[in-house]
């Protein structure tokens, strides 16, 4: 199927202009506006936990809130593949025209994968202590967090910004080095 232009799109019409998207995001505020709301508590309270100098607890908070969402995710695919769809009214116009051609098209084949890559980072930030992989866990969860961050209001949207920040904060610290003292000392002795 080639890709068409996301105003031309013949099997769905046309896909929403910036003033258009503004407007229907008006609209769906009250549906939306629970979820959003907890969204920004939930990221705010992480945030100051991390902040307050736990960030393996939040880490692994987040880990256990990724396995729970890959879990969600895979269920909702396999039993209800289009609830997806209601997320294209929030989205950002191109981020719309993906779910409103390519995700129509496929739900659970799209979904899935997605579903797949959240478990991995949330094992690797729930059960890692290997500095190398929770950098790597971390950093797929700051990608992850940013391109949700498309789907607009429907992903908690600013929320997701202030998730990435997080992940930033629980970031492992270097390794120590040896101090300079304790190097010529053991220099001396060789």
């Amino acid at each position: 199927m080639p890709f068409t232009p996301w105003h031309e799109d013949p099997a769905f019409g046309t896909v929403a202009t910036w003033e258009e998207w503004r407007a229907a995001t008006a609209r769906t505020l009250p549906e939306f506006f629970q979820q959003w709301f907890y969204s920004q508590l939930l990221g705010f309270v992480l945030l100051w936990t991390a902040i307050a100098g736990f960030p393996g607890l939040v880490r692994r908070a987040w880990g256990l809130l990724m396995i729970l969402a890959a879990l969600v995710n895979t269920y909702a695919s396999i039993m209800d593949p289009t609830c997806y769809i209601d997320y294209g009214v929030v989205a950002v116009p191109p981020m719309q025209h993906f779910i409103y051609s390519r995700l129509f098209a496929s739900p659970a084949l799209l979904v899935l994968p997605i579903a797949i890559g959240q478990l991995v980072i949330g094992l690797v930030l729930f059960l890692s202590e290997e500095p190398s992989l929770l950098k790597k866990g971390l950093t797929g969860a700051m990608v992850w967090f940013f391109g949700v961050s498309t789907l607009g209001f429907g992903s908690g949207f600013p929320a997701t910004w202030i998730f990435a920040s997080t992940m930033m904060l629980c970031w492992p610290p270097p390794p120590p080095q040896p101090s300079s003292s304790a190097t010529a000392r053991k220099d001396k002795g060789a």
